[in-house]
């Protein structure tokens, strides 16, 4: 389950994408208990939900808030086993749930999903009406930020700012296959490591669908944080559409890790895909590896501004 503290965790290489999944019984006639996504304090970041994947169950229907938007829609004609047509962002409040439409209980139920966290600039605040200190203000008034929000040139979306920013020098598909021999034990799938003047970027992950009762996990970490997500195998698959997309940045390493409770002797595959993203000026400055004196020019007062 992602939690504040998680969205916090993320926010330190902004802009992130967390995965998560929910397998279970949907009661009848009313919501998970508790709640498949609640995140209520994640202030100052922006979060988005999105890329909700679900099986169209006529007896099943979505439950999300987003700000002070609502959403209650039956999964009978949504897309079924594929990600959906999702992008719900919010600056103070974010819900995701399913609830049984009759009083018939629903069992073997699953859903994956990510959550964008953004640590917003200058222009993402002047968007969202968040107060700006006096130095984002000064920065404001300095590069016009307030008349290009009103042009509706920025803020940038997150698609535009990483497809500008972020220079891809390699991108790699791995496969592994763990065999969980001892249950409660934790086995590497892989650790991923830059090359000099490159970071990281972890964008996929998928494995076998796994029991409910074994309960296999896909754990990531990176750099020298605590556990980054838990990402549960029943809700996964390694057909189209039963892997999960995330954007996890990491300047020194990624750590896949696997466990089970219940499997001693069995065999999961994995596979995950990152990407090799050159480690930029602008990138030194978004995730805080320098301060202002340290890049020539105004690229870090522009980074922070929101225009690059």
């Amino acid at each position: 389950m992602i939690t504040d503290a998680m969205i916090r965790n993320a926010g330190k290489y902004s802009p992130e994408r967390i995965p998560d999944s929910w397998f279970g019984t949907v009661p009848g006639a009313a919501e998970v208990a508790p709640p498949i996504l609640d995140l209520r304090r994640f202030t100052p970041y922006l979060c988005a939900l999105t890329d909700i994947q679900l099986t169209a169950n006529a007896l099943v229907a979505v439950v999300a808030r987003y700000n002070s938007s609502r959403v209650l829609e039956n999964t009978a004609a949504m897309l079924s086993a594929q990600q959906g047509a999702w992008y719900l962002p919010s600056k103070d409040y974010l819900y995701y749930n399913l609830a049984g439409v009759t009083a018939a209980p629903v069992a073997g139920y699953t859903t994956h999903f990510s959550v964008w966290v953004k640590n917003p600039s200058v222009a993402d605040k002047i968007f969202q009406g968040i107060t700006l200190s006096n130095e984002e203000r000064a920065l404001a008034e300095t590069y016009g930020v307030y008349n290009t929000v009103e042009k509706g040139l920025l803020p940038l979306s997150i698609d535009q700012q990483i497809a500008r920013e972020y220079i891809v020098t390699g991108e790699e598909s791995h496969s592994r296959t763990i065999t969980l021999a001892v249950a409660g034990t934790v086995y590497t799938i892989e650790n991923i490591y830059p090359n000099p003047g490159e970071i990281i970027v972890l964008t996929r992950i998928a494995s076998t669908t796994g029991a409910v009762l074994d309960d296999v996990r896909f754990t990531i970490n990176r750099d020298d944080t605590g556990p980054y997500a838990d990402v549960r195998t029943p809700a996964l698959s390694l057909v189209l559409g039963g892997e999960i997309n995330c954007f996890i940045p990491a300047v020194n390493e990624i750590r896949l890790t696997t466990s089970s409770t219940l499997v001693p002797g069995a065999a999961v595959d994995f596979r995950f895909t990152f990407q090799r993203i050159k480690l930029t000026n602008i990138l030194r400055c978004r995730f805080g590896l320098v301060s202002r004196d340290e890049v020539p020019g105004d690229t870090w007062d522009k980074c922070k501004a929101g225009i690059l």
